[in-house]
């Protein structure tokens, strides 16, 4: 009984370390107050100092444009293939 305690409990103290690297990931020093923050944050929560996001970058609006064009075209098509198939099937 003790041995699937034990077993237990080191998968638990894995999980765990497991969960704290990967938030150990996402963590930056604040180059204002020097406390640590979240990599993703655009203003420090203790020193409402400006941070520039590690990872994040906007989406280039030409890139976003052709990419909603396509995506339409693409919903289009495919709606209207569905409506000839039910159409043409009874």
């Amino acid at each position: 009984m003790k041995e699937g305690e034990n077993r237990k409990k080191s998968k638990k103290e894995l999980r765990e370390e497991r969960r704290k690297a990967r938030a150990e990931r996402h963590i930056a020093v604040c180059p204002h107050c020097g406390k640590n923050v979240l990599d993703h944050l655009t203003e420090c929560p203790y020193c409402k100092g400006a941070l520039v996001p590690a990872g994040y970058r906007p989406v280039d609006p030409a890139k976003y444009k052709k990419i909603k064009i396509v995506c339409t075209a693409v919903g289009v098509a495919v709606s209207i293939a569905l409506i000839l198939i039910i159409v043409f099937t009874r």
